[in-house]
């Protein structure tokens, strides 16, 4: 085999789009954490692409990668690409996802909000973050961001913290406290 095939994950903020002919859309560049990924939707992505995903928004987005064992090179192709809303309203559209090195890692926690999870109860696990990170008196150290599918749909509701790219399926909102212990908490001590 001459590549490494899996799957990628990103969430992260639409910097711009890399256009082909003068008019179509090649790829997305996406800043994630401290880097910039070019994205190249499928062709299927490409004609469908929402409207409203413009540069400077966020994006949840998922697809194959491959690395090239002989050059080392990798290809992102996305199979999936949603706009993911902003819920903490310090942390605004037009903010930089770079982090400084000055201070600790902001928390992320990524909730999937898409059908299976919200049936499941995503949106409560939503509210109890919220409540508990307001009750805790941390919500300027947490960002809350409602993401596309996890690709753990029966085991829904999904979440990840970053930046310890924490996975949680089945997460119920009596797990909340404990969750923000652990990874809220622990961030402040490191």
């Amino acid at each position: 085999m001459k590549t490494n095939i899996s799957e990628f994950q990103f969430f992260g903020q639409l910097l711009d789009f890399v256009i082909k002919d003068g008019y179509k859309i090649k790829y997305l560049r996406l800043a994630v954490a401290e880097r910039e990924y070019w994205i190249k939707p499928n062709k299927e992505l490409r004609k469908n692409l929402d409207p409203k995903i413009v540069p400077g928004c966020w994006l949840a987005v998922s697809g194959i990668r491959k690395v090239s064992k002989k050059t080392g090179k990798t290809k992102l192709k996305a199979d999936f690409i949603e706009l993911a809303e902003v819920l903490n309203s310090s942390d605004s559209i037009a903010s930089s996802p770079q982090v400084s090195d000055k201070t600790p890692p902001k928390v992320k926690i990524l909730v999937c909000q898409k059908s299976d999870c919200r049936k499941r109860g995503g949106r409560a696990v939503c509210q109890a973050i919220e409540d508990n990170l307001r009750d805790r008196g941390l919500r300027d150290r947490v960002a809350i961001k409602t993401t596309g599918c996890l690709k753990q749909c029966k085991k829904g509701p999904n979440l990840v913290v970053m930046p310890d790219k924490a996975r949680y399926s089945k997460i119920s909102p009596q797990e909340i406290p404990a969750l923000i212990e652990k990874h809220v908490m622990a961030q402040s001590v490191r």
